[in-house]
C-alpha cells in the first residue's frame, strides 16, 4: 500500500503546470484532476497518468484523495476549498487566496472546524535569496527599515481579459490582485504588517476589455515606521519588471535584480535551513511530520487584505488603517 500523499488538482489552467510538480515530487501521488474542458483532462490523463472528473464535488469524494489543490479561477478559491474541506481534505489554494477577507475568513474557519490543513501557494516564498531577505529583517541585520519599494510591470494583450481575467467577481482586482499579489505577499513577508494606505489610485490606462484595473499605485506606512511605495501594471510594452528593492539603516537588499549591500561590508551571518521548494513538498512537510506551513490561510488572507485596503483608499480618497 502506498505511502505517499494523494492530490486531487481542480483547474487545469495553471493546475497543469501544479499536476506536473506533484506528478514529480518524491512522496506525492496524483491521483485526479477535475477541469469542465475534455480536452484539458485527457491531456492530463495521458501526461501523469491520473483519472479525471468533470465534477470537482465528484472528485472531492472520493476517498483514495487526502488533498485537494484549488487552481479555478480566484473567486472561487474559497467556494471549492470549502467543499474540500467538508469532505475531510487538506486544501492548498493558489493565490490569491480569494477576492475578499470575508471570503477568506470563511475558508479559514472550515478548514480549522474540520481539523484539515490549509496552504497558499505563493513559490516566491520558497527562493534562496527571498529567504535571506526575510531573515536579515527579522533579525535586524538590515537596522531600521527605511523604505520599501515594490515594482511590477508586465503586459497583458486584451486577449488576456476575454473570460474571467480583470473582473471583479472572479478576479477580484486587476494587476495588483492578480499578478502582482505574489510581490505583495514576498512585501509583507518582508516588511511586517502595514499600518495603513496613506494614499493610492487605480484605473485601466490601456485595455479595451478590462473592468478592474490595469495600474495600481500606493503609498504605504508599516508598523515598523518604513514607507512604501507600490506599482503594479499590465501596461508595460517592455521587457518584465519584478522588483522590491529596501533600504534600511545598515544596507540595500532585494530582489530582480537581486541586492544585498550593507555598510562598510558589514555584512550579517544569515543561517537557512533546509527549506521545501515548492507547496507540494510543504504539504508533505505540514500533513506528515506536522510543520507550520510557510503560507497558512492567516498569512494568505494578508495580501488581499492589504489590496482591498489600496482600493478603498483609491476610491474614497482617504487614508486606511489596517491596524
Amino acid at each position: 500500500m502506498s505511502n505517499n500523499l494523494r492530490f486531487g488538482v481542480v483547474g487545469l489552467g495553471m493546475g497543469m503546470n501544479r499536476s506536473g510538480v506533484i506528478h514529480s515530487t518524491d512522496g506525492a501521488e496524483l491521483v485526479a484532476v477535475a477541469d469542465l474542458v475534455e480536452d484539458r483532462r485527457k491531456a492530463a490523463e495521458e501526461r501523469f497518468g491520473c483519472e479525471s472528473h468533470d465534477d470537482a464535488l465528484e472528485m472531492f469524494d472520493r476517498d483514495d484523495i487526502d488533498v485537494a489543490m484549488i487552481m479555478t479561477p480566484s473567486g472561487l478559491h474559497g467556494k471549492f476549498g470549502e467543499e474540500a474541506a467538508r469532505r475531510g481534505k487538506h486544501v492548498i489554494t493558489t493565490k490569491p487566496m480569494d477576492v475578499s477577507v470575508e471570503n477568506c475568513n470563511s475558508l479559514i474557519k472550515t478548514c480549522e472546524d474540520n481539523d484539515v490543513k490549509l496552504l497558499v501557494d505563493f513559490g516566491e516564498r520558497y527562493g534562496t535569496h527571498n529567504r535571506r531577505i526575510q531573515q536579515v529583517l527579522e533579525t535586524g541585520g538590515l537596522g531600521r527599515p527605511l523604505l520599501c519599494e515594490l515594482r511590477m510591470k508586465w503586459k497583458r494583450p486584451d486577449s488576456y481579459y476575454v473570460g474571467w481575467h480583470g473582473t471583479w467577481k472572479l478576479d477580484g482586482g486587476g494587476s495588483i490582485m492578480n499578478q502582482g499579489v505574489h510581490y505583495i505577499d514576498l512585501m509583507l513577508w518582508f516588511m511586517g504588517p502595514v499600518k495603513r494606505v496613506i494614499g493610492a489610485h487605480f484605473d485601466v490606462y490601456d485595455h479595451e476589455n478590462c473592468e478592474t484595473e490595469d495600474m495600481t499605485s500606493a503609498i504605504l506606512e508599516f508598523e515598523n515606521g518604513a514607507l512604501g511605495h507600490v506599482l503594479t501594471t499590465t501596461t508595460f510594452p517592455g521587457s518584465s519588471v519584478s522588483m522590491i528593492h529596501i533600504h534600511g539603516e545598515k544596507g540595500i537588499v532585494g530582489l530582480g535584480p537581486e541586492m544585498w549591500q550593507f555598510v562598510d561590508d558589514d555584512e550579517p551571518e544569515i543561517e537557512l535551513p533546509p527549506y521545501p521548494n515548492s507547496v507540494i513538498e510543504d504539504a508533505l512537510r505540514v500533513i506528515n511530520d506536522g510543520a507550520a506551513p510557510a503560507v497558512d490561510g492567516y498569512e494568505g488572507r494578508r495580501s488581499v487584505a492589504l489590496n482591498m485596503a489600496i482600493y478603498e483608499c483609491a476610491r474614497t480618497g482617504k487614508s486606511v488603517e489596517l491596524s
